[in-house]
């Protein structure tokens, strides 16, 4: 019964994402974090929480209990309405649902004028919004090693984080809007948080509240200084590992030009390097059809039109790629003609492409000002246009275009239309990749691709093992990174809880200085890697000199940007050095810093609601819980308790339900207990025709009987699992996406639901509406009853059921088994007994299912092909299988009487 109450939160839980999604088409709050307060609300009923303190704690745990994280979650009451591009959006909502869910009260005209039925003046309004003004929401990471994702709204959060409310800006004014009109501010006089004067119970004066360290230092907290501590451990551990493979893998470079150096100049010497003949031919394409194995498109309008792969639409980057990646060292020939539609009309390929941010390329732009062929490169979702790579040309449109590379390691040679036309020498390090043709801001037909692999020359082996000798060396140097961030995080630490502990340590001082050198340190060991890796560049590039055949005065078109490079990274570590050399108490606090105290507003207010000489407050409460257990509330406005609701129909009742709830510290569990127990809900929903009650009393405003009434959604699927003994009871934990209803065990409470995203069954049996759900409508429609006949759930469930009792009564003779799998079967799903006539018309079922399954004649009942599990081979047991099906389908097992 008490689960009933708590689907009421979940209600109103959903409206809140409901809001957010017409506002904007996105999830307000971290879609990831929401759950967590449904969890917490779940804990708290379950532990019988007292409705006052879990009202305190929706409204103010980040005064209350500012550190405890299990309790801060129940601050989500708030967070759901968050909006991020519209702040008036977010308190008008967060005002209205607060006094509609606690105070059966109605707000949302007084935004714009004095209440139209109740004595509530517009200055009232905005009264209690000034509760809520200075609060915001942020996410605190619980564990520095789960990383961040990017959230559509809140940009960059935590994995593993917190999503809750805090005050972000304490002396926000709140100001009377004109009419409504949030343009239009009255700011003659700034409004003071209060409460509604005809309420009748004056608000207890605000007090500032005083935040400990950890709840405006949230990565003080010693859970996530530990965790800063151990992923500089763990990164210390992977790089280790990392330089023991590496080593590994330059050890056997080396041996294989050892070997390759015995063998003799004359075979050395049969294949010259720049020969691409008798290669390995990679990918060979005349686009006259599609290669489905061979190629993926990312976007873009690909056709094959004509013999030509045909790329016409205007777009950024319009790109398709090999599956599968290419070699490292390889010649490609790319011949396509370009077409007039677009601007730059730039056509390319990628190669080393490992995602749209992150590749080598190599393009042409056919502008109407400006033509050109370039090398560029993409890394971290940037695009870098060295200088040295760009070589102005003559192109013109709708003439065809041949574009050469050779690729060896870092270095790059273009000829565009068999005119040589760059050497270069990537800046970027190599990765392994895919190769992909694109077309931005134009349009292009491709007419040929050969890629094929170079085979390795004594000079290639040599670079290879020059490069894995390099990756040695920057790998130490990554380590000995990895051991001073340890001891930066280590000394920042220690600076930190030295500083801001109560009172402040003696030695803080001399703490932070060692935490500015050890931060120093780890600088210096950045910039001694990017100096590093400069020197190994310059040193690369020397030696594909020296394979070219140059002489040291030749000078490539791209060595400028590796001595550039090089004389940017020495002076960066002079730099770094020269500071090191400094004393003083500066470095990066652990994490980001709030305000060290809160105003206390949303503590008063939620002190002032739960008061017992509050009267509203446990009126609605009781009226909700009597709700959930018959059906019809005896206020039947369950939101509005004003002039313009519904008087109730037992007032003295719902005083006593009221002053039960108080006087027992309000426990929700005790009134559940006091209502189950009476005599009325004990009540049977059966009436004799005759009855004089049903002329006097039809409606049954005076509970002569019990009500009859639909199950709620989510219980019409659990009682099908828990029926068969399938339910899986497992709390807590995220939202299980609708798709997954047919696949998992789970209640059906954990299922998200919003407008976009909601499951089908649930749907029909009238699961909240997103839209207005402080009270759930209830149907009776012909699609309820096919739901229960052809979805999959329903039948796999009837065959678990069959098989369980059928396994039950195997050992009786035939007819008694029978008569006992009936009796069995009408208890497990329909909580009752069989009458004689149900039994009589069941045993006909069973006789004639079989013996027209036996003959053939009947293959399947309802829906066979979508369950899991199989139907029985026995034609008895599956006759026995579709009567549980048929009781499922049953008014009966829908019906509360």
């Amino acid at each position: 019964h008490g689960e009933r109450w708590g689907r009421h939160w979940m209600d109103v839980w959903r409206y809140s994402d409901w809001y957010g999604r017409r506002a904007s088409n996105e999830m307000r709050y971290s879609q990831r974090h929401i759950w967590k307060w449904r969890n917490w609300i779940i804990e708290s009923l379950n532990e019988d929480k007292g409705y006052d303190q879990m009202v305190r704690e929706m409204l103010a745990a980040d005064e209350i209990a500012p550190t405890d994280t299990q309790t801060l979650r129940a601050t989500g009451f708030l967070g759901r309405n968050w909006y991020k591009f519209d702040r008036n959006v977010w308190l008008f909502e967060t005002v209205e649902q607060t006094s509609q869910a606690f105070l059966g009260l109605t707000l949302r005209c007084c935004r714009c004028h004095d209440h139209k039925y109740d004595p509530i003046s517009q200055v009232d309004y905005y009264r209690f919004r000034a509760f809520f003004e200075p609060h915001d929401v942020r996410t605190d990471p619980l564990s520095a090693g789960s990383g961040v994702i990017k959230d559509q709204t809140l940009g960059e959060i935590p994995v593993d984080g917190l999503s809750r409310i805090y005050d972000k800006t304490l002396d926000a004014p709140t100001w009377l809007f004109e009419r409504g009109n949030d343009r239009s501010l009255d700011k003659s006089q700034p409004i003071s948080p209060d409460v509604p004067e005809t309420l009748g119970v004056a608000l207890s004066e605000v007090h500032a509240v005083s935040l400990p360290t950890a709840a405006w230092y949230p990565a003080l907290q010693s859970g996530y200084a530990q965790s800063l501590m151990d992923a500089a451990r763990t990164q210390i551990a992977t790089a280790t590992a990392q330089l023991g493979k590496l080593q590994e893998a330059a050890k056997n470079a080396t041996a294989i030009l050892d070997r390759a150096v015995a063998v003799s100049e004359s075979e050395q010497t049969s294949n010259p390097e720049n020969s691409t003949s008798n290669e390995r031919v990679f990918l060979q394409d005349d686009f006259s059809s599609s290669q489905a194995n061979a190629w993926k498109t990312l976007n873009g309008d690909w056709k094959y039109e004509a013999g030509h792969l045909v790329q016409n639409s205007v777009t950024s980057f319009a790109t398709i790629v090999t599956t599968k990646k290419h070699p490292r060292d390889f010649y490609a020939r790319v011949r396509y003609r370009t077409l007039s539609p677009g601007g730059y009309r730039s056509v390319g390929f990628s190669f080393d492409f490992v995602d749209k941010g992150n590749s080598q390329d190599v393009y042409t732009s056919t502008g109407d000002t400006r033509q050109s062929i370039q090398a560029f490169h993409r890394t971290g979702g940037k695009q870098v246009y060295p200088q040295a790579g760009i070589v102005p040309v003559k192109l013109n449109v709708g003439d065809e275009t041949l574009v050469e590379v050779t690729v060896r390691g870092p270095l790059l040679n273009i000829s565009l239309n068999g005119e040589q036309k760059l050497e270069y020498v990537m800046p970027e390090a190599r990765r392994d990749g895919q190769f992909a043709l694109w077309v931005h801001n134009g349009a292009a037909e491709f007419l040929e691709l050969k890629i094929q692999e170079l085979r390795e020359s004594l000079d290639d082996l040599r670079r290879k093992q020059l490069e894995a000798v390099h990756a040695v060396a920057v790998q130490k140097k990554r380590i000995s990174l990895a051991e001073r961030q340890l001891e930066s995080v280590q000394a920042r630490v220690t600076a930190e809880q030295a500083q801001h502990s109560q009172p402040a340590a003696s030695n803080a001082t001399s703490l932070a200085e060692l935490a500015s050198a050890a931060e120093r340190q780890v600088a210096v060991a950045q910039a001694e890697i990017e100096l590093l890796i400069a020197e190994q560049q310059r040193e690369l590039l020397a030696a594909a000199r020296n394979r070219a055949g140059q002489g040291d005065d030749a000078k490539p078109s791209d060595e400028s940007t590796v001595e550039k490079k090089l004389a940017e990274a020495k002076k960066k570590l002079a730099a770094a050095k020269e500071a090191a050399a400094l004393t003083d108490t500066k470095y990066e606090p652990l994490g980001p810093t709030y305000p060290k105290t809160s105003t206390g507003r949303r503590t008063a207010l939620a002190n002032w609601i739960v008061d017992p000489r509050n009267p509203r407050t446990a009126r609605v409460a009781a009226n909700h819980i009597w709700l959930r257990h018959f059906g019809e509330a005896i206020v039947p406005s369950v939101e509005n308790f004003g002039l313009n609701g519904k008087q109730p129909s037992h007032p003295k009742l719902l005083d006593w339900l009221a002053s039960e709830l108080v006087e027992n510290d309000w426990s929700m569990k005790h009134l559940h207990r006091q209502i189950v127990l009476s005599r009325t809900y004990r009540l049977s929903s059966a009436a004799a025709e005759n009855s004089p009650n049903r002329q006097t009393d039809p409606e049954n405003r005076y509970l002569w009987r019990a009500n009859s009434r639909r199950m709620e959604a989510e219980v019409v699927r659990d009682c099908v699992l828990a029926s068969a003994g399938k339910l899986d009871l497992t709390q807590g934990g995220p939202d299980i996406p609708p798709a997954e209803d047919a696949t998992t065990l789970r209640r059906s409470l954990y299922f998200r639901i919003t407008p976009d995203d909601r499951m089908k069954f649930l749907e029909l049996f009238d699961v909240a509406n997103p839209n207005a759900c402080y009270r759930r409508s209830e149907s009776v429609v012909p699609q309820q009853a096919l739901a229960l006949t052809n979805s999959a759930l329903p039948l796999e469930m009837s065959r678990h059921l069959a098989r369980q009792i059928h396994k039950e009564t195997l050992e009786n003779d035939s007819n008694m088994a029978e008569r006992e799998f009936i009796a069995a079967a009408f208890e497990r799903v329909l909580s009752r007994q069989p009458s004689t006539s149900e039994m009589e018309l069941c045993l006909q079922f069973l006789e004639r299912q079989a013996r027209l399954l036996e003959s053939s004649k009947l293959t399947a009942f309802g829906g066979a092909s979508v369950a899991k599990l199989p139907p029985s081979s026995n034609h008895e047991l599956r006759a026995k299988e579709n009567l549980i099906h048929i009781l499922y389908c049953h008014n009966d097992f829908v019906t509360i009487r």
